[in-house]
């Protein structure tokens, strides 16, 4: 049995989910939607770049479609994938955010899968796997259905199927899974206070660990040291600042984003983006 294509369209964007029971394998690919795969039997190796993880039923991750990725070495895998439009997943975003792993889940885990090496991915037990393959089920039943209404029924139930791979993620008890959870919350709070005084110091405090002990899971969860990732978090901001609004300033755009030294944020913005802040503003600007 090969692929079934289980098409639904929501109200305000599209989405496709579908079942692979002999899945082949792929060349390396990219595409312009996202996606969340589930395992339900059988294994394979997940490809990302350069990089090769083992998969096994239980397992669930989320690909980023501008991800390099592949599967190989298939024995009797069976995956389900749900993909989606990434302006659909813009609005289930903004709603679902504050939920405890959810941005642990759908957006650390997939950016950082280098460093932790697949480590801190959800791996769901039986019972749990049993649930969302209830989940599903149920929106396999709407969609086939084709009932006034069934739209809204499937979009009600992904919606479900999130927030329940969510607290699935919260109930992992390994190392890896425990520490990237803390990582993203203080990744959270810096991209929350970028104009603040950030410190190492207080990025531990938050973390309730000692600054030695902060900066080795930092640097193994995201593969730099704390205020590192923050400084480029800084100057990504500025630079979308000055993209986005036409008449900033580049004193503004620093001293928004926690610059207050102009030599500094030159030499960071330089290091970071390949060209110094106000050759950016120009550019923007389309002066020569």
């Amino acid at each position: 049995m090969g692929i079934k294509h289980l098409y639904f369209g929501f109200d305000f964007a599209d989405c496709e989910m579908f079942r692979d029971t002999n899945l082949k394998s792929a060349e390396p690919h990219t595409h312009s939607f996202d996606e969340i795969s589930i395992v339900f039997g059988g294994s394979a190796v997940h490809v990302v770049g350069k990089n090769r993880y083992p998969m096994m039923r239980g397992d669930v991750f989320v690909v980023h479609g501008d991800q390099v990725h592949s599967h190989t070495k298939l024995s009797n895998f069976h995956i389900f994938n749900i993909i989606y439009k990434r302006e659909f997943f813009e609005i289930i975003k903004n709603e679902l955010q504050e939920i405890p792993g959810f941005k642990t889940l759908f957006v650390h885990e997939p950016c950082f899968r280098e460093f932790h090496k697949f480590k801190a991915k959800l791996h769901l037990h039986p019972h749990q796997l049993n649930y969302i393959q209830s989940i599903i089920n149920q929106m396999i039943e709407e969609r086939k259905s084709e009932r006034a209404g069934s739209n809204k029924s499937i979009e009600h139930l992904f919606r479900v199927l999130i927030i329940n791979l969510c607290q699935c993620y919260m109930e992992i008890d390994t190392p890896h899974s425990k520490e990237l959870y803390t990582i993203g919350r203080l990744i959270d709070f810096m991209e929350e206070n970028l104009g603040e005084d950030i410190t190492l110091d207080k990025l531990a405090k938050r973390a309730s660990t000692s600054k030695s002990t902060l900066l080795r899971a930092f640097k193994r969860m995201t593969g730099c040291a704390p205020i590192e990732y923050l400084i480029k978090l800084r100057v990504e901001k500025a630079a979308e600042m000055m993209e986005k609004i036409s008449d900033i300033r580049v004193i503004d755009a620093s001293s928004a984003t926690g610059f207050y030294n102009s030599s500094y944020f030159t030499r960071k913005f330089k290091s970071i983006i390949g060209m110094t802040p106000l050759e950016y503003l120009k550019k923007q600007r389309g002066i020569k």
